[in-house]
């Protein structure tokens, strides 16, 4: 069986990462901090913030927990591993944007169990090479981050009337998507709108 080329396999990887299965809006994972505490561009930067250094400190350091270990219990070095990682985490965090961070609440400390650390660890990073597990955790945290601004920004917008804290003066204004719910809504829009791309570029693939 012919080999993917190195070039190609690392294309696929980050295609698949950032859009094929993005976190956010492919696999829904980690969604209930967003539509929680993403309700504006800070918002959503602090959440980016705290969810990539949690996520690719305590995976990092995940990776080398031995396999012959009993899965059970993997999961449950991997919590600890977490709440390692989330000490020093915060304590920086908390020094740059305390607001920010308190702002979060109990979604700050939730991100050390989230699912995308239990699911994509066991299911596809573990199983690569040490090089491509690091460029598709790098580019799955680029892709969550990325959504999740997109998120905040649009959600601002059309839920406040403001950018980044300012007034911009929208004609119209949504407020209910400033609520939870009407996060649950907007990310599923995003969610059908990133298929309908995808379908798309599948389309002209096929051409």
């Amino acid at each position: 069986m012919a080999q993917i080329p190195e070039e190609s396999s690392n294309k696929n990887i980050i295609f698949n990462a950032l859009l094929k299965r993005n976190p956010l809006l492919v696999s829904g994972m980690v969604i209930a901090p967003a539509v929680m505490t993403a309700d504006s561009f800070s918002g959503a930067v602090t959440l980016a913030a705290a969810f990539s250094i949690i996520t690719f400190f305590t995976l990092l350091i995940s990776s080398f927990v031995p396999k012959k270990i009993v899965y059970a219990v993997r999961i449950i070095m991997y919590a600890f591993i977490g709440a390692l990682v989330y000490v020093p985490s915060a304590i920086a965090l908390k020094y740059f944007i305390p607001d920010a961070i308190d702002n979060m609440g109990i979604f700050f400390p939730l991100l050390i169990i989230n699912s995308f650390i239990v699911s994509r660890s066991e299911s596809i990073f573990f199983l690569e090479t040490k090089g491509k597990m690091m460029l598709d955790i790098i580019f799955c945290i680029i892709g969550y981050d990325a959504a999740v601004i997109l998120f905040g920004i649009i959600r601002e917008i059309i839920g406040s009337g403001t950018a980044n804290g300012k007034i911009i003066g929208m004609p119209l204004v949504f407020s209910a998507f400033s609520e939870p719910f009407g996060g649950f809504i907007l990310i599923g829009i995003m969610a059908a709108l990133l298929r309908l791309l995808m379908l798309v570029i599948k389309k002209f693939g096929q051409k």
